[in-house]
């Protein structure tokens, strides 16, 4: 990414300063250090790298959950997104190709007699989602029979999950494994849903610079960047997306 052209530079950073939006709901993708408060994970590695190499400064803007990155993209928020591929945002905003894959699932009661996926979409059944999420998106068109209750973010949805009688919450795997791993009494299905690629994001209005993204996050890809990044934040279960 050398000799950028200034007017695509305009483009994805009209006020000098490249804007990231980072969604905190994705544990897989991005947390914040309990003692710091620093964020860290592969889409702020990711952001600062294309921060650097655009040569300019890089503003970290937070989100509990990417249902509201998603609603702030016509409030001139950010510049760019990490957001899960889906076709109804894309009416919306543009995505390169995915640079991670991961899964959606469901964390149950231990007793609960819900052992795999399938087992969620019965009558009667209530599941817990955070509102507008990608496996928000998915389930709203896949299940049958169960009932989506939403819940503003995906922390919410987990702590309202823990307080009710709610029969699951859906989540992204590492999200479900982190909040659950000191709470007895739950479990978190062996099988997923839903694989969701993870992807960079501009709006449409931004469309322009979509190529020069799609080739940054293609060769993070491919020179282990991306890998090493995830191995950082110790998230070595979660996959690189293959070469587009």
């Amino acid at each position: 990414m050398t000799d950028i052209d200034e007017g695509l530079l305009a483009v994805l950073a009209p006020h000098g300063r490249l804007r990231a939006a980072i969604n905190l709901g994705n544990a897989a993708l991005a947390q914040r250090d309990a003692g710091t408060g620093e964020l860290g994970g592969v889409s702020v590695a990711l952001a600062r790298e294309l921060a650097r190499r655009l040569g300019r400064e890089l503003e970290l803007v937070a989100f509990d959950g990417a249902g509201k990155v998603f609603a702030a993209r016509d409030d001139d928020r950010w510049d760019i997104a990490f957001l899960a591929i889906d076709p109804l945002r894309a009416q919306s905003i543009a995505y390169t190709p995915p640079y991670v894959i991961i899964e959606g699932t469901f964390a149950v009661r231990a007793d609960s007699p819900i052992r795999q996926v399938a087992d969620a979409d019965r009558p009667g059944q209530r599941l817990l989602v955070a509102h507008n999420s990608a496996y928000d998106l998915f389930l709203s068109k896949s299940l049958a029979h169960a009932e989506i209750v939403r819940a503003p973010t995906p922390a919410q949805s987990l702590e309202q999950f823990v307080a009710s009688d709610h029969a699951a919450v859906a989540g992204v795997r590492q999200t479900l494994e982190a909040f659950f791993a000191e709470r007895s009494g739950y479990r978190i299905l062996a099988d997923s849903f839903t694989t969701i690629l993870q992807a960079m994001a501009v709006t449409h209005e931004r469309r322009s610079a979509l190529g020069l993204l799609a080739g940054f996050i293609e060769e993070q890809k491919r020179s282990g960047f991306v890998r090493a990044a995830l191995d950082r934040s110790g998230r070595q279960d979660v996959a690189v997306a293959p070469p587009a």
